[in-house]
């Protein structure tokens, strides 16, 4: 480099010693050395290697090694190392590159990351709950039922966790407080091989094989009798016990034999059958007639259909049409269908061939044929006659009825067979006549 290049870095670079200027005076002409002859004495720095004792970081001690780095490597700024004695300072060395050197940052870094850290945590721990099994003989044989859901009891748990490097090295329970003591789970077993046999459980709705009597007590005696159950009830159980079951039928709750009852999953149909049982039952001379029949649309198909006595299919072929009569007005449409047939003899007679009339409406006995009416169509006659019986035979003046209007009540005498009897027929014994074909019709609903 060039001298001027020299004398400026040196002009501009104040923290450099007096020596050092003075150095590059002598070497560069600018003054004469001063020669004295003096001991050599050899007082080369040398550096120690720098021991990690403790890998355990040490912040203080890192601060100073680091400090340390820093004034060193402005001491050392030039090329060259020098001797020093206390009269003068000659160079002795050139500066060696280091191809080997020291990554104190890596080393602090990794000092930083070895460290040794304790915590305090406390956390909820259960306690597990007991299991406890308890046979119950209203239960079909094997089956469980659950009755009381087990709960975890709970454990509040302080510990010290020690770690290393973010390792778990150590855990140490300090205190443990009782919060909640566990709730044991109870799950019932079944014993009865009765229920499992029958496919039920108490509370069932279970069906009478056969015509039964009811007992006060699970005592087969005359004095114990409540009374006679028809064949195809329905029933409630509410237990069963050494052949006897414990039942609710309409209120009346008493003991039968328990083979005399059966469920709908051993026998199936039989729910059926107990609907149509109920209905049959309901019928009879003083029944309600201003209100539907319950049955049905397929039961008035199967009531209607398929009667040798219908020659002509006239009330097979209406069978729905008699079914939509009870959503008009309100009414039991095999009331209706059983006067038609009574009157016109299944359809057979003259006036139900000629007039459409199947009801003989209008008809005087002087004069039956001459005086009935005449309808356009079957459907015409079943409707009218319906209308009729509703407004003026089978409820109360003022009566909500259909199409926004109220019964006229002329001739309501009770909505009942023998109530219209008394002003729609002359024969005294025409209500039992319609009662018997009623009872007919609904007999069939077995077949």
């Amino acid at each position: 480099m060039k001298k001027e290049y020299y004398d400026k870095k040196i002009s501009e670079s104040p923290q450099l010693p007096d020596l050092f200027k003075e150095l590059q005076d002598i070497r560069y002409g600018r003054a004469k050395p001063k020669v004295k002859e003096e001991p050599k004495v050899n007082t080369t720095i040398k550096f120690n290697r720098i021991y990690v004792v403790n890998h355990k970081f040490n912040a203080v001690g890192a601060v100073i090694g680091i400090l340390f780095i820093i004034t060193f490597f402005s001491i050392v700024h030039s090329n060259t190392i020098f001797a020093t004695t206390e009269k003068e300072r000659v160079p002795i060395a050139e500066f060696e590159t280091n191809n080997s050197k020291l990554d104190m940052i890596s080393i602090v870094s990794k000092n930083v990351n070895e460290f040794t850290k304790k915590e305090i945590i406390t956390e909820e721990i259960n306690i597990d709950f007991e299991t406890e099994y308890i046979e119950n003989k209203q239960l079909p044989l094997g089956e469980e039922k659950i009755t009381q859901e087990g709960i975890y009891g709970k454990n509040r748990v302080t510990k010290i966790r020690t770690y290393e490097n973010n390792k778990l090295i150590d855990e140490t329970v300090i205190s443990t407080t009782l919060e909640a003591l566990p709730t044991k789970k109870i799950i019932e077993k079944g014993t009865s091989e009765y229920l499992k046999n029958v496919q039920a459980h108490v509370g069932d709705t279970l069906y009478t094989k056969e015509e039964i009597a009811l007992y006060h007590a699970p005592i087969e005696s005359d004095e114990q009798k409540v009374c006679m159950v028809y064949k195809f009830i329905d029933v409630t159980l509410l237990s069963e016990e050494n052949g006897w079951a414990n039942i609710v039928v309409d209120g009346i709750n008493g003991y039968v034999k328990s083979d005399m009852i059966t469920s709908e999953n051993v026998t199936p149909g039989i729910k059926e059958k107990s609907r149509i049982q109920r209905l049959y039952i309901g019928v009879n001379i003083n029944m309600p007639l201003s209100t539907p029949s319950g049955l049905t649309r397929e039961d008035f198909k199967k009531i209607l259909s398929n009667n040798p006595s219908d020659t002509n299919k006239i009330f097979e072929e209406n069978a729905e049409f008699f079914y939509e009569l009870e959503e008009k007005y309100n009414i039991n449409a095999i009331f209706v269908a059983a006067i038609g047939i009574h009157e016109s003899n299944w359809g057979r007679s003259t006036i139900s061939l000629q007039k459409k009339n199947l009801f003989g409406y209008g008809a005087y006995d002087s004069d039956a044929y001459g005086s009935s009416f005449t309808f356009e169509s079957y459907q015409y006659g079943i409707d009218l006659v319906s209308k009729v019986l509703v407004k003026y035979y089978l409820n109360e003046r003022g009566t909500p009825i259909y199409d926004g209007e109220t019964a006229v009540g002329t001739y309501y005498n009770g909505p009942t067979l023998k109530g219209v009897n008394t002003r729609y027929a002359s024969d005294p014994e025409w209500a039992n006549k319609i009662y018997t074909t009623m009872k007919n019709l609904y007999g069939r609903l077995f077949d």
